[in-house]
Order: structure tokens, then C-alpha cells, then sequence
């Protein structure tokens, strides 16, 4: 412990000597360490602890797949189904779950639109999380075989409705007139459903109440076993319920955040690999700055070498300073890491992780970084260590000075260092340059709408509110006509089932005269006439439908141009006739017209958008999916207990959504506002916001990576002339200009640089398939290639130029004198 003691003191001793070296070793160090651990917190986060729920690792979604692969849920109605999955081997447990948007009414104050959530009553018992205040229901809370009218709030909910008030237990609240009592308040991490209010529920043979259930399988089951045992049981399902499993062909079961981030776990995976070659270029930094000093301090290490200290004696005396300099560099990166976590946090989009998540500098992460610290301290400082701690005392006696050129060895790994350094750096700029093509692609996709001065505005209805077909019509009617009557609203037009550049429902149609076309699918897509005018889609063929036919729910119909391409391509689409017999639905709330299933004209034609936004999860490389046939009837066909708009404004859309929405308020009370966005912020979230997240991410990397890579060069130059005034200053006196000794300190690199180019060139093709993969974009472009390149020859170029000046100002007579 003494010798530690006295190592540690002598190392401070010798960084307060050296502070520029001290301070350019830190600073390297902090921003490798700083940016690996912020990285680190994320992947932890979304990664490797996102969940609070009991056996999360055994919690899974079953995805059904149909032909085209499009996927859905596991959603069934409440009949044998459920018993089926119960009693198979690999099941453990399994709840159902639905949720609606409601009404919160109470004495004196606005309605208030609710996220209500209705579980089975193992819901809280299934995920295992105590709550924060009371209780939460249970199988016990049954009365006369219902569900008991209790409540359970989230913990979001519980402060902005009740100011987390503790006397909330006990009081009751009220949702679509339907009173219940309050008996607790989740965990905070505990969002599932992103529900405001968790209600029981129990299954009944209602035959068209669909919902969603998810499984937890037995200990030990893998997802591959599960999915042999459960795809033949759900396949089976298609005998009693074809209308609902009739498309269904294959079935895959995976983990429960994997059905959450997708593509996006292997991208934070790419990221944190690549901040990890960041930390690389830190330490190889450090390594030649230790390598230039520890060679300056040769005489020193000699003494101490003849004086009887050890070889091992030496290395623990310069392991130490240099796990000293990471343990320093590792204080000032966390200081660092807390901003840069709390940047990620806030710049990662909102729907491309688990909402329960959290991102923060955690117990764990810091264990990560002490752990990286002296790991790092070690691997920057063995190889310097062991170079130096045999000291040549034979050449150090015959130079006769202080100074010491440096044997093979030591130029041999500066030239490595050097050469790791620009090859993955050049690796960082091309993934970086990738990146930013996958987003520029992405911003560039033609949209086929107008995004700019759209709003989505959603709005709940009291529920079993409107019953009747012709009140609920007058009733969406007199909706829309209050928000296009706003102050700066240019447009106002209901969409039911489809928001751009979303997916809309999907289901099967038929075409008439064409009964060779089986098993085919559109999107259905439910709006008013104005809907093309809002979004600025064009009228490509025929026309659209009038207010009268809207009001009477004729059955007319447009298709877009996918639709002609892919069924109608040959002849006149116009007066064709399609069905889509899943518009005859029968659901709770659901108020439909007469003979839904029967056959609708074609009466217009209208242009292609983008109405299926996410880029593809297979080979795309960073291609958005096909347009998907639609195919648009009135609204009134079928009417949900909810009112969906699109709203174009003129100028400021927040002043005129709020104006329009007072106005509405003020002539019916019991209209709740369930949310509204831009449709830019529907872009972010669905194709913009992933691309230019790890867009910034790889080139925030990538500079300081640069930045590094610069330092790391500068220091080798500056160390190399240092070590050569003596033949630098015999060269001038002999007649040797300026230029001259520019040129030749420039060509000591040259050589070095060309071949870490090469080798991060041959790098970045060698990823490619990952980089392709993981970040939508080839890292093998020919022009980021060469881009990237030039880049970094000039900024070696740069960083050379200043140590190549200052050699060739030297004065020659003096440096021959201090030799």
C-alpha cells in the first residue's frame, strides 16, 4: 500500500509538471469515456433494463402475418380461443386487454379525454408491480359475476388530474357516465397501454368483441418452441372465426421489446459500437502522448533503472500515472455523460422505445464507467509501460544529453497508433455520411400531400352517446362544420381510419368481374369530401362525392392509383364496383348504414401518397415500402364513437386549432379533446425522427473522432520535429529552404495517413451488410467514400502544417547549440 501511496503522489507530482500533456490526456479520455457511458445509459435503458415487470423476459407478443405480410395483433373475441392458449404447454399466463378513448366529466370543470384501459383482473397480478397508493384489483373483485366499477390511475394521470393528491383513494370518477371508485395509483414506470385510468374487465361470449391478450411464457420455453406450439392453435382459430382469421398464414413470437424497437435495438447496438471505437481513438491518443513523454523522460527512467528499481517497479510507476490520468478523464466524461443522456433522451423519438423505459446515469452505468476507466487506463498505458521501463543505458550515456530520438520501436508505434487512429476514423465519417444519406432520403420521399399546416385532431365523444344513425351524422357533421368555421382554419375534413403517413386499416375487398383476384387487400379508408382538398391530394379521374351522397351514405367510392395499378390496370376504372364486406361491422359504439357489404361504385380517381410511412424491416436499404392500394368511402358507412379531422390552417395552426376548439367547446360541452398534432409531427415520429437521430448521434461521433484522430496526429509531428532539430538545423545550415523541411516533415507522415485511409476504406466496405442493415444506408457509396477521404487528408494535412511551420522557422544555430 506504501508503494501505491508514493506511486499515486509522484504521479500527480508529474501531471502538474506536464499540465498541457495532462490536460490533452484528460480532455481525450473525457470525451471517449463521456460519450461511451451516455451511449451506455441509453442501451442499458431501452436495452437491457426497460421494463419494471415481473419475468418481462418471458412476457411475449404472438404477431400474425397474412400473405403480404402485413402483421396485426393476436386480437380475438371472447370464446374458446382463450381457454385454447391457456391449456397450451408453453403458456404460463395470458390477460386481455382493450382500450378507448372516453369522456372525464365532472361538477364545474371542461370534460376531459381519458385513456381508459379494460383488463382482466390478473392484469396487476401478471406484471408483478406493486402500486404506489392503495391497491390494485384482483380476481376477488367480482360482484354478481361482473366486474366491480373500480379504478386504478396511472401515476402521470394521478398528478395532473388529482395533483397526487393521497386522498384520492376512495373518491370516485366519472367516465362516459359511468361512476367508479378509486382504489390506487400505479408505479411510476408501470405505463402499459399508455393507459390514464386501468379498469377491470371480465370476458363474455359477445362474439364481435375483439380484444388484444398477451402471454407470458413458462421458464425456460424459447420463442422458436412457443411459436411451433402456439402458430397450429392460433391457425386453427380460422374454423370458428373466419371473418377474423381468415388472412392469418404464419404466426412469430417474439420478446416484448423486440415487437417495441425493431431495427431500432440493432441501431442503438451500431451506435454504441461506434462510440466504442471513439473510446479507442481516445486511448491511442493518450498512448502517444505517453509514448513522446516517456521517451523525453528516458534519463529519468534510467537513473531510476541503475539505482536498483526493477523492471516491474518502473511499469506500476507508469500504469499508475496512467490509470491516474483515466480515473480523472473518467470524473470529467461523466460530467459530460449526464448532459449528453439527458440530450439523447430528449432528441430519441417518442414512439421508437418502451414508454416505461428510463434513461438515465444509473448505479449500473457508473459501475460501467469505473470499470472503463481503469480498463481504459491499462490498455492506453501497458504498451507505453512496457517500452519504457528497459531504458537503453548504453545509447542514453553515448547521446551525451537530455534528449532522446527514440528508438525503431517506439516510431514503428507511433506509426501504428497513428494508422489505427485515421482507419477508424475514416470508419466513424463513412458510417456518418451513410446516416445522413438514410435521412436525407427519407426527408426527400415524395409524400404526395401536403405535410406543411395540417393538423390530425382527435376528439372523444361521450360514449353510447349518438346511437341512432342519422344523429350520429348531423352530429360529426355540425363537428366538422365548427372547426372549418374557426378563426384561421382554411379546411376542415374527417378521416376515420387513416392518418398520413400511417397505415390505414387494412382489410380484405372484392372486385367485380374480376373473380380470378381472391384474397385481396386495400386499405378502407372513411372520410368526408374534403379530406383531398385539406391534404391537397389531386383528382386524378371522375369526381369526388357530393354532401348529399355523404349524408346519405351512398355507396360511392374512390380508389388511388395503386388501386388502378395493381387491380384496374387494364380499362376505364370508372363505374367498376368493389365491396369490402368487413364495412358491415358489428361492434359496440359502432353505429353502421344499411347493406354495407354490397357492391360500391368507383366514381373518381385520385393521386398516390405516402400511406405507409415506416421503411421496410428487410433488404430495403433505407427504401420506403410501396404505396398501398386505398380505397375512400364516406364516413357515414361507418361511424365510430370518436370524431378524427384533418384541419388545414392558414398561418399560426396552434392559435387557430385552440380558437376552433373553443368554438366548438362552447357550443357542446361534452366534447372531450383527445390530442392533436401536426402531421409534421406524425413525420418525425414515423420516418424522420430515427434517420435524423442516429443521423446526429454518427456525426457528433465522427467529429470528435476527427477532432482526436487531429490531436493524436499533431502530437507525433510536434514530438517527431522536437526529436530532429539537431538534423533539421544541419539540413538548413547545408542550404536546405523552407519548403524543403516542410515537404520532408509532411512526407514523414504521408505514407502513415495513406495506409490508415486504405485500411478504413477496406473497413468501411467490409461492414457494409451491418451498416446497410442497421442504418438504411451503404457504407460502399462511391462518393461518401471519396468525400470522407478527402476530409480527412485535410485535416491531417492541417494538423501537420503547424509542426512542419514551426520546424521550418527555426533558427539553425540554435538548434545545433542546444544539441
Amino acid at each position: 500500500m506504501k508503494t501505491v501511496m508514493q506511486d499515486i503522489r509522484f504521479s500527480v507530482r508529474q501531471l502538474l509538471k506536464n499540465k498541457s500533456f495532462a490536460l490533452t490526456a484528460i480532455l481525450s479520455l473525457a470525451l471517449g469515456i463521456g460519450a461511451t457511458t451516455g451511449v451506455f445509459s441509453v442501451v442499458y435503458g431501452v436495452l437491457m433494463d426497460p421494463y419494471p415487470y415481473k419475468d418481462a423476459n418471458r412476457m411475449v407478443h404472438v404477431e400474425l402475418f397474412d400473405n403480404a405480410g402485413r402483421q396485426m395483433g393476436l386480437v380475438f373475441n371472447n370464446g374458446p380461443e382463450l381457454n385454447d392458449l391457456k391449456q397450451a404447454k408453453c403458456v404460463d399466463e395470458i390477460f386481455m386487454q382493450s382500450g378507448n378513448t372516453v369522456t372525464m366529466t365532472a361538477a364545474n370543470q371542461l370534460p376531459v379525454s381519458v385513456q381508459l384501459g379494460e383488463y382482466t383482473l390478473n392484469l396487476f397480478e401478471y406484471m408483478g408491480v406493486p402500486p404506489v397508493l392503495g391497491r390494485q384489483f384482483t380476481s376477488a373483485d367480482v360482484t354478481e359475476g361482473k366486474a366491480s366499477p373500480l379504478a386504478v390511475l396511472s401515476y402521470l394521470f394521478w398528478k395532473k388530474q388529482f395533483g397526487a393528491s393521497r386522498d384520492v383513494l376512495g373518491k370516485t370518477i366519472e367516465l362516459d357516465r359511468k361512476v367508479y371508485s378509486i382504489i390506487g395509483v400505479a408505479a411510476p414506470r408501470f405505463t402499459w397501454g399508455d393507459s390514464d385510468v386501468y379498469v377491470p374487465y371480465i370476458p363474455t361470449a359477445d362474439p364481435n368483441d375483439y380484444r388484444n391478450s398477451f402471454i407470458k411464457l413458462k421458464p425456460g420455453i424459447t420463442l422458436e418452441a412457443a411459436n411451433a406450439e402456439l402458430q397450429p392453435i392460433i391457425l386453427s382459430f380460422k374454423d370458428r372465426d373466419p371473418k377474423g382469421y381468415a388472412p392469418v398464414v404464419r404466426t412469430q413470437t417474439v420478446t416484448l421489446n423486440e415487437q417495441v424497437l425493431g431495427r431500432f435495438s440493432g441501431t442503438l447496438l451500431m451506435l454504441f459500437a461506434a462510440v466504442v471505437l471513439l473510446l479507442v481513438i481516445g486511448c491511442a491518443n493518450v498512448s502517444i502522448l505517453m509514448l513522446a513523454r516517456g521517451t523525453a523522460r528516458m534519463h529519468e527512467l534510467a537513473l531510476r533503472s541503475s539505482m536498483g528499481a526493477s523492471r516491474w517497479r518502473i511499469i506500476g510507476q507508469l500504469l499508475t500515472e496512467s490509470v491516474l490520468l483515466s480515473d480523472l478523464g473518467a470524473i470529467l466524461g461523466l460530467g459530460f455523460a449526464f448532459g449528453a443522456v439527458k440530450w439523447i433522451a430528449a432528441a430519441m423519438p417518442f414512439y421508437s422505445f418502451p414508454h416505461e423505459a428510463t434513461i438515465h446515469v444509473s448505479l449500473p452505468v457508473l459501475f460501467f464507467s469505473m470499470a472503463l476507466a481503469v480498463i481504459t487506463g491499462i490498455l492506453f498505458g501497458v504498451s507505453p509501460a512496457l517500452q519504457l521501463s528497459r531504458p537503453n543505458l548504453n545509447e542514453l550515456i553515448q547521446s551525451g544529453t537530455g534528449r532522446h530520438s527514440g528508438g525503431g520501436a517506439d516510431r514503428k508505434t507511433h506509426r501504428l497508433l497513428i494508422t489505427g487512429q485515421v482507419a477508424l476514423t475514416l470508419v466513424l465519417l463513412t458510417m456518418a455520411g451513410a446516416a445522413t444519406r438514410a435521412f436525407m432520403t427519407a426527408y426527400r420521399i415524395p409524400l404526395g400531400f401536403d405535410v406543411d399546416k395540417v393538423t390530425s385532431l382527435n376528439l372523444a365523444l361521450p360514449r353510447k352517446s349518438y346511437p341512432g344513425w342519422t344523429e350520429r351524422a348531423n352530429k360529426f357533421d355540425a363537428i366538422r362544420q365548427a372547426i372549418a368555421s374557426g378563426a384561421g382554419v382554411e379546411q376542415a375534413s374527417i378521416s376515420s381510419t387513416w392518418t398520413p403517413p400511417m397505415r390505414g386499416y387494412t382489410d380484405k375487398i372484392e372486385i367485380e368481374g374480376k373473380q380470378d383476384l381472391t384474397g385481396i387487400q386495400s386499405q378502407l379508408v372513411l372520410i368526408s369530401p374534403e379530406v383531398f382538398e385539406t391534404l391537397g391530394i389531386p383528382l386524378i379521374q371522375g369526381r369526388d362525392f357530393t354532401q348529399s351522397e355523404l349524408m346519405r351514405a351512398a355507396h360511392v367510392a374512390l380508389v388511388n392509383q395503386a388501386f388502378v395499378r395493381k387491380y384496374l390496370s387494364e380499362g376505364d376504372p370508372i363505374g367498376r364496383h368493389v365491396k369490402a364486406p368487413t364495412l358491415k361491422m358489428e361492434r359496440p359504439d359502432f353505429v353502421t348504414a344499411d347493406h354495407n357489404d354490397d357492391w360500391f361504385e368507383i366514381i373518381g380517381v385520385v393521386g398516390d401518397v405516402r400511406n405507409n410511412g415506416l421503411f421496410r424491416d428487410s433488404e430495403s436499404n433505407g427504401k420506403p415500402a410501396p404505396i398501398e392500394p386505398q380505397f375512400f368511402v364516406p364516413h357515414t358507412v361507418v361511424m365510430v364513437p370518436y370524431a378524427s379531422l384533418l384541419v388545414r390552417t392558414k398561418s399560426n395552426a396552434e392559435d387557430a386549432i385552440h380558437s376552433a376548439l373553443l368554438r366548438l367547446q362552447a357550443s357542446d360541452p361534452q366534447i372531450a379533446v383527445s390530442d392533436h398534432h401536426p402531421l409534421t409531427w406524425y413525420m418525425e415520429t414515423m420516418i424522420w425522427g430515427q434517420q435524423r437521430f442516429i443521423a446526429s448521434l454518427f456525426a457528433i461521433f465522427s467529429l470528435l473522432g476527427l477532432v482526436l484522430a487531429a490531436t493524436g496526429l499533431y502530437s507525433v509531428v510536434s514530438y517527431s520535429v522536437n526529436q530532429r532539430n539537431q538534423e533539421i538545423g544541419i539540413r538548413m545550415a547545408l542550404g536546405a529552404q523552407r519548403m524543403n523541411i516542410v515537404e520532408l516533415v509532411l512526407k514523414s507522415v504521408a505514407a502513415t495517413v495513406g495506409v490508415g485511409i486504405v485500411v478504413g476504406l477496406a473497413i468501411s466496405i467490409a461492414l457494409n451488410h451491418l451498416v446497410a442493415h442497421w442504418v438504411q444506408s451503404s457504407s460502399r457509396d462511391p462518393l461518401t467514400l471519396l468525400v470522407v477521404a478527402v476530409v480527412l487528408v485535410l485535416i491531417a494535412l492541417f494538423a501537420c502544417l503547424w509542426p512542419a511551420q514551426r520546424a521550418a522557422n527555426l533558427d539553425p544555430m540554435k538548434a545545433l547549440r542546444t544539441e
